[in-house]
């Protein structure tokens, strides 16, 4: 499985609010953009899925 951001889905107009539940913080962001994945850090635990408001934040097989 691997994170996925659709960046149609993301308001991209205020601090990404998943990034605080990632407990190995694999989501960053450039301003209001919408959030960067490092794979490497991310252990697909879902967190960020099940907190995005938005389902901006998707994990895909």
């Amino acid at each position: 499985m691997k994170l996925v951001i659709i960046n149609e889905r993301c308001p991209k107009n205020h601090q990404c609010p998943a990034m605080r539940v990632c407990p190995v913080n694999a989501l960053s962001q450039n301003n209001f953009d919408a959030p960067i994945v490092d794979l490497e850090k991310c252990i697909r635990c879902g967190k960020c899925v099940q907190f995005c408001p938005k389902k901006a934040l998707v994990l895909e097989s």
